[in-house]
């Protein structure tokens, strides 16, 4: 129920009174809410729970002065109250108890919960107030005499209610606890049900790892087909799909390659699929291995002539014996091969071998590569629309940087509302600073080290690119391709870890780039699994047409 007279903003709620069907603690309400003491604050029903019993106590108002200190429980009876023969009545009918009996019970209980806190307790004293009941002497009952306020005193409880408080606590005790933020907390203004990140993070992982139905009858129709075109934008399920299929295969004695161009997911693939029957690898490490030549630990310190045509010449110089190729070929990444590289997959393919292909015309970084068109006129074409792996918001906001007519800035600013979303402005000299810090803020909050990844949309050879740091925040930080990575925080490029997913990603480096923003930008942001942060400098945020409308 709405009061119509202005609230005190020492009165909870705010508002009006909590629902109750009894108009006596209404007018209390609206008595308070006009003439509260100077100081004091007061909160209209009051719940709390006997440990011992778990019965309910309940206070109609908790009154406290803080300068005194002290409490005052205020129990509010409605209707003709009065005392015939020793006994109470409330409209002519016997009452089960003493006015004051039940605000002594919820007093015990309160006491209780003050100890169990370890915070001083004010002395706590009781009253009772007849809202409807007018009289002009107390009750003789020794134990409520001079503790009941009638319906003539209510208009002036600002006079009254001091009074009444120096019986009930004739001999306060001084208290420096915060036994103020104790009450309200109990009494309880605000509980918005949260779930800290690291929580949010392992359930959403729980249900990730399971397929659906559609997902599974993808799956299905993949299978009932030698050649596929599995397109799909990102976070739609496709390495999950190509895995998968994968697994299927193998487990019917399929000799099954999956391929992959970016290193670091071909090593994830391999960690995460345990058959005989599968090798996964990115495709130019295969082609090396071919040729029988050392794979370095970082493939980046080789120059790029040399991954440029190790795919051709394995095909012409190192290709197993006709027994020994592949019945089944899928292929992650697609839109990222060379011509080279789809030499060598026809070569390592048996005649009446399946091709499952998997690609995102999106995350198409090279203009000149792309899909044979041989392969793409022979193929059953397969659309995946259904995200699974960002947030909606998150995942608006990736697709805006491909096409900036699809951008929510409502839906957006609602992920950063949410915290899904974080925008972190800073300048040039506090940058790596601030990264740090939004490592430590995710791991406070309940997430570990492979939870997280720090993405820098610039290549490798930018001299001032995060990715040349060993340690951020105070945390050691690895490449994507490190041997230990899927236990460390990872920072490298967004290139190098395309392919690959954590639950919170950090973006960076934005004011390096110079071609490809948008490109760029959408593959790092939908790495996300729950969370982005942006770490950007505040003169790049105003060339960013999205950043800026977000916080602006």
């Amino acid at each position: 129920m709405l009061i119509k007279t202005p609230i005190n903003s020492r009165l909870w709620p705010r508002d009006g009174p909590r629902h109750t069907s009894s108009l006596a603690e209404t007018k209390v309400f609206e008595a308070l809410a006009k003439a509260l003491p100077k100081g004091w604050r007061a909160w209209h029903s009051m719940r709390l729970r006997s440990n011992r019993k778990g019965e309910f106590r309940e206070a109609d108002f908790v009154i406290a002065a803080p300068s005194r200190p002290s409490i005052l429980i205020l129990e509010v009876k409605g209707g003709r109250i009065e005392q015939l023969d020793g006994r109470w009545y409330q409209n002519g009918k016997p009452m089960n108890s003493s006015p004051l009996d039940q605000a002594f019970a919820f007093r015990k209980v309160l006491i209780q919960r003050f100890k169990e806190s370890n915070v001083g307790s004010p002395t706590i004293g009781v009253a009772v107030c007849l809202a409807d009941t007018f009289f002009s002497e107390q009750p003789k009952q020794d134990d409520v005499r001079g503790l009941v306020i009638g319906a003539q005193d209510v208009p002036y409880l600002d006079k009254i209610l001091p009074d009444v408080m120096s019986r009930a606590v004739p001999s306060p005790r001084s208290v420096k606890s915060p036994w103020l933020k104790l009450l309200h907390e109990l009494w309880g203004e605000a509980w918005v049900p949260k779930l800290r990140l690291g929580q949010k993070v392992q359930i959403e992982e729980e249900k990730r790892v399971l397929l659906d139905e559609d997902q599974l009858r993808r799956l299905d129709e993949i299978e009932e087909n030698d050649r596929v075109v599995i397109v799909g934008s990102a976070g739609t399920g496709k390495t999950l799909l190509a895995r998968e299929a994968a697994q299927r295969q193998a487990k019917q004695g399929k000799k099954v390659l999956l391929l992959c161009f970016t290193h670091a997911l071909g090593g994830w693939l391999a960690r995460s699929i345990d058959h005989p029957n599968v090798t996964a690898k990115a495709i130019r490490i295969f082609a090396a291995e071919l040729l029988g030549e050392p794979v370095p630990d970082d493939p980046g310190i080789m120059p790029s002539e040399y991954w440029e045509t190790i795919s051709l010449k394995a095909a012409i110089e190192a290709l197993p014996s006709k027994a020994n190729l592949w019945d089944c070929i899928i292929v992650d990444e697609a839109q990222d091969l060379s011509e080279d590289d789809w030499e060598l997959i026809r070569e390592c393919m048996k005649e009446d071998g399946r091709l499952w292909v998997f690609a995102d015309e999106g995350q198409r970084f090279w203009e000149d590569r792309e899909i044979p068109k041989t392969i793409m006129d022979s193929s059953f074409k397969m659309r995946l629309k259904r995200p699974y792996r960002c947030p909606v918001e998150i995942q608006n906001l990736a697709e805006s940087y491909l096409d900036p007519a699809k951008q929510n800035t409502d839906l957006i600013r609602n992920g950063v509302q949410a915290g899904t979303i974080r925008i972190v402005p800073c300048s040039q000299q506090t940058l790596v600073k601030k990264v740090g810090s939004e490592i430590n803020r995710l791991l406070s909050s309940g997430l570990q080290a492979p939870d997280i990844a720090v993405i820098s949309v610039r290549g490798r050879r930018a001299k001032n690119s995060i990715i040349h740091y060993h340690e951020l925040g105070g945390h050691s930080v690895v490449p994507a391709t490190e041997e230990n990575a899927h236990s460390q925080i990872i920072c490298d490029t967004f290139l190098r870890f395309k392919g690959l997913e954590r639950p919170a990603i950090i973006v960076t480096d934005l004011r390096l780039v110079s071609d490809n923003y948008g490109k760029r930008m959408y593959i790092a942001i939908s790495r996300a699994l729950s969370t982005v942060s942006i770490v950007v400098a505040k003169e790049t945020i105003e060339r960013d047409p999205r950043l800026s409308g977000i916080i602006g």
